[in-house]
């Protein structure tokens, strides 16, 4: 079985139904992150930096146990989609969504990382341009995965009833 093959047995996920998903687990995180704040409330380079780290630690463990647990991060699961291996449609692995995880959010990590210093308006912009880009290459191909999607071997589907 080829992976085009496999692939199009699932109905690719609408690009707006993703970002809507994405929208809605971008607020559970942030009511996460608030509240991690008030823990961490060392305002100094020190304390900035270990907020980036736990928020990085917490976003890979939401999304990462979700899309190997559930199938689908809990935006996704409202908006009834499902984020699966694309050869096959089975569940994620911890590597593939680890992956997946990496290629969607690394760059934003990174980015919080580079809060501190001179280069922060210079790395936000590539890590905007990026996720225009991620954006850009779901929408335009065919199965509607994105580059993230292809490092991975995953694709955004709409469940099965």
């Amino acid at each position: 079985m080829t992976v085009q093959a496999a692939s199009t047995a699932l109905a690719p996920a609408a690009i707006g139904a993703r970002v809507v998903a994405f929208i809605v687990d971008v607020i559970v995180l942030a009511i996460v992150q608030t509240l991690l704040v008030s823990i961490v409330g060392d305002t100094t380079l020190v304390g900035g930096l270990t907020r980036a780290i736990i928020f990085a630690v917490v976003g890979f463990g939401y999304f990462g146990y979700s899309w190997t647990a559930w199938r689908a991060s809990p935006g996704q699961r409202i908006l009834g989609l499902v984020t699966v291996n694309a050869v096959d449609g089975s569940t994620l692995t911890w590597n593939q969504a680890t992956k997946r995880w990496a290629f969607l959010f690394g760059p934003g990590v990174l980015n919080s990382l580079f809060q501190f210093g001179g280069l922060s308006a210079i790395v936000t912009l590539i890590v905007i341009l990026y996720g225009i880009y991620l954006l850009y290459t779901a929408a335009t191909d065919p199965l509607k995965q994105g580059f993230h999607d292809k490092q991975a071997d995953t694709m955004v589907a709409v469940k099965a009833s």
